[in-house]
């Protein structure tokens, strides 16, 4: 088929939403013709991929749109990727147009920006219209603001006031009612999009995340390496946010300190929460047990594999590519039943702390854990069932098989039942 895609994030170079546009463009570039609409902001990178040969012979960049550099600062970069993103979308519906009238495609997919809160206008193209797999939809509960910074709860009122007035965007809804299919990646997000499409037809779950051949191969292998005795070590990783929960698990790690249990948590990344966490530390009296760090390339793959435990309790992640690496790496993963790993996570891989208060929350971890450090056997078990959960139900060729079929059904040529699972969940 030729396909029009809206990757305004996609850069092989790049990690989180960058990266999924251009995994999501690898992949389906397999067994179809791709025209990609990005940022310019991607440019210099897709052409010096071109260069060393990554770029496949059928696909084809195009940028609507050119944004300024970067701001100085964290909060006005975060404002400016939506004005840019809002941008793109308006010059979008333009480039297609004109593209439609040489190639015409057979559809078109939007990939990234994975969020709802910003319609697409290119259903209006007049052929098939993919939306997704689409994120955002999850939010942290007020039940846990009280383990949150002041700017940190100060960030999620505001992005909660956002969701409510994007539920009556005309532009979001239109784009729901007209989409020929809807990918959510959460099933928060699924239960929201059904409610502003108007129906559960043509709407299912799909996680934005997978990983090629490559990748599986080599994160398992450093998996069969693994050793299962002595302290446990802990690995959270990520951008240092509110919302990843870090304060729940430092919290729950003091309380087993307590009790006498042994361990270390190495917690990798840079955000706005890093002294927040810092003190919370101190204050916890885990300053012998937690390492801050920043890790990549060998050293973060180091990282994964000398630590036991997942330890990240995020209260609304999309999909979690640290979890899922880390689970690759046979880490066993201790999560919070919400958003993308609650997805993920199952009972035979992995530990799911309902969303209760914190207290509750608290609780449960500890509990998890507990159980995790005085039965190695079954740590050891659900180590193996981790890799095995990524390797099989999150690899490339289960997401290509996947929206392949959304492709046959939304062009008429396979007939696909509502409801039939797109996903090996």
């Amino acid at each position: 088929m030729k396909i029009l895609v809206s990757a305004d994030a996609c850069n092989p170079y790049g990690g989180s939403e960058a990266h999924v546009g251009w995994s999501v463009v690898e992949c389906m570039a397999r067994h179809h013709d791709l025209w990609v609409l990005t940022s310019g902001r991607h440019h210099s990178d897709i052409e010096r991929a071109a260069t060393e040969g990554m770029i496949p012979p059928n696909v084809t960049f195009e940028y609507p749109n050119w944004p300024k550099p970067w701001r100085s600062t964290a909060m006005m970069c975060k404002l400016q990727s939506w004005t840019d993103y809002y941008k793109f979308t308006r010059n979008a519906l333009n480039f297609g147009q004109k593209l439609h009238q040489s190639v015409r495609f057979d559809l078109v997919h939007h990939v990234t920006t994975a969020t709802w809160r910003i319609g697409s206008p290119l259903w209006k193209l007049g052929i098939p219209f993919v939306w997704g797999p689409i994120g955002g939809a999850e939010q942290v509960p007020l039940k846990l603001y009280s383990i949150l910074s002041p700017s940190a709860k100060g960030f999620e009122l505001v992005r909660m006031f956002s969701n409510c007035l994007s539920r009556y965007s005309p532009a979001v809804r239109s784009c729901a009612r007209h989409a020929a299919y809807i990918a959510a990646s959460t099933n928060e997000a699924k239960r929201l999009l059904v409610k502003l499409r108007g129906t559960e037809a043509g709407v299912s779950v799909l996680s934005q995340a997978f990983f090629s051949p490559s990748k599986i191969e080599s994160f398992s292998a450093a998996a069969s390496g693994r050793q299962f005795s002595g302290p446990l070590r802990f690995f959270g990783g990520g951008k240092l946010e509110g919302l990843k929960g870090f304060a729940l698990a430092l919290a729950a790690l003091a309380r087993l300190k307590q009790q006498g249990m042994q361990f270390s948590y190495y917690i990798g990344g840079i955000g706005p929460e890093a002294d927040h966490l810092a003190q919370l530390t101190e204050r916890l009296g885990l300053r012998e047990n937690v390492v801050f760090g920043y890790w990549s390339g060998k050293d973060y793959m180091d990282q994964l594999v000398a630590s036991h435990v997942l330890l990240l309790p995020s209260l609304r992640d999309t999909a979690g590519l640290t979890m899922m690496e880390a689970m690759l790496a046979g880490c066993v993963p201790v999560v919070a039943d919400s958003g993308g790993p609650g997805h993920i996570v199952t009972d035979a891989c992995g530990c799911k702390v309902p969303i209760g208060n914190a207290a509750a929350m608290i609780d449960g971890l500890a509990a998890a854990i507990a159980v995790l450090d005085k039965d190695r056997s079954l740590l050891q078990r659900k180590s193996v069932e981790a890799t095995n959960r990524i390797k099989t139900a999150f690899s490339e060729d289960a997401y290509f098989q996947a929206m392949n079929v959304i492709y046959q059904r939304v062009t008429g040529r396979q007939k696909v039942s509502d409801g039939q699972p797109l996903w090996a969940a």
